[in-house]
């Protein structure tokens, strides 16, 4: 008996592998993930996964793509033009906003980290601080500043925090830790 399936099925169908895959290649790093597991945590045959991707590495590159697009549509919509009134200002919403970001979005975060060398160039999220640097430079004048380098420590910083966060190790408060942080920032452009 054929069994025909929507594509609004095959939609369903192909975003939980492709949840359960960015869970799983987080967790265990691509070379440790399998078909079998993420096809398990997805609610699938292993067989119904390769039928949709045909291979891991295949599954792995969508996986990337459709959460690099994620995170550039979020982070777009973080960089609007407001009206801030101080560069300390600015910086508080900014860092409050990409901590949300890099939260929300950590299982991509730590597995493109953690598995970079296997992201080609075309998509990988390289261009996030530079992008993000760009937005910088509108509302911080400061010639000393290196705008993607200054975007990069802070994205390092919540990247820090955050691994801190998910991976349940609690070494600082997170929003403490913030908060002193956006003050350091505020006291490195004066």
């Amino acid at each position: 008996m054929d069994i025909f399936v929507s594509d609004s099925m095959t939609d369903k169908t192909e975003q939980k592998i492709l949840d359960a895959a960015l869970r799983e290649f987080s967790e265990k790093g691509y070379s440790a993930a399998t078909g079998l597991n993420i096809a398990e945590k997805a609610g699938f045959s292993e067989k119904t996964l390769f039928r949709k991707f045909k291979t891991k590495k295949n599954l792995f590159n969508r996986v990337i793509t459709q959460n690099n697009d994620r995170i550039m549509e979020d982070l777009n919509l973080l960089l609007v033009d407001d009206e801030f009134k101080t560069a300390q200002e600015f910086l508080e919403v900014l860092v409050k906003y990409l901590a949300d970001l890099v939260d929300n979005h950590f299982d991509f975060v730590y597995l493109t980290l953690n598995e970079s060398r296997r992201i080609s160039k075309e998509t990988a999220p390289e261009k996030i601080p530079y992008h993000l640097g760009k937005y910088m430079e509108k509302y911080i004048q400061n010639e000393k500043i290196d705008y993607p380098v200054f975007a990069m420590t802070i994205l390092s910083f919540l990247y820090s925090v955050m691994t801190d966060k998910h991976k349940e190790r609690r070494f600082v408060d997170h929003d403490e830790a913030i908060e002193k942080f956006i003050g350091n920032l505020v006291l490195c452009i004066e």
